[in-house]
């Protein structure tokens, strides 16, 4: 009797908790179960850039699948880690842009894309040469020219003493 009892008693509550689950709960539970944690779609790229450079990093999240946000983060070369941008940031939450880097920007950059069934994470070490950049051809056309003028003003001044 205490077991068929215990059967009709597990019975009703595998009922109750059936119907006590509404529509939307089904379908959130359904889209869950077919996508599992967010997709990052592409491969963040580690970057070596001069002083006063420009860092872009991208973060292609797969919004097929629910994801409840998507967060950058700047782990630096001492170990301190900081929260960049989040969802209520202004612009995109794709991308990450630093403009003028320094030295200080050095370290990991990692965008992390997450929901109720985890995070998924990519990241990317940005580094910073210390040299300065020649590159930038109006710094290296005012350095020549600078150059010229010296050199001619000291062949006059042989010429003339």
């Amino acid at each position: 009797m205490w077991k068929s009892l215990l059967y009709i008693w597990i019975i009703l509550e595998t009922f109750t908790q059936i119907d006590t689950e509404s529509v939307g709960e089904k379908i959130l539970r359904k889209i869950v179960k077919t996508c599992g944690q967010p997709k990052i779609n592409n491969v963040m790229r580690n970057l070596t850039l001069n002083h006063g450079d420009t860092a872009r990093f991208r973060c292609t999240v797969d919004m097929k699948c629910m994801v409840s946000y998507i967060q950058w983060y700047h782990e630096m070369n001492n170990g301190s880690m900081r929260l960049l941008r989040t969802g209520a940031t202004q612009g995109t939450p794709y991308r990450y842009t630093i403009r003028n880097v320094t030295p200080l920007h050095s370290g990991f950059y990692s965008c992390v894309a997450g929901n109720i069934l985890g995070e998924t994470v990519s990241s990317a070490f940005l580094q910073i040469n210390r040299t300065p950049s020649f590159h930038n051809h109006s710094y290296l056309s005012h350095l020549l020219l600078f150059i010229h003028v010296i050199v001619l003003n000291h062949i006059v001044i042989l010429q003339c003493g």
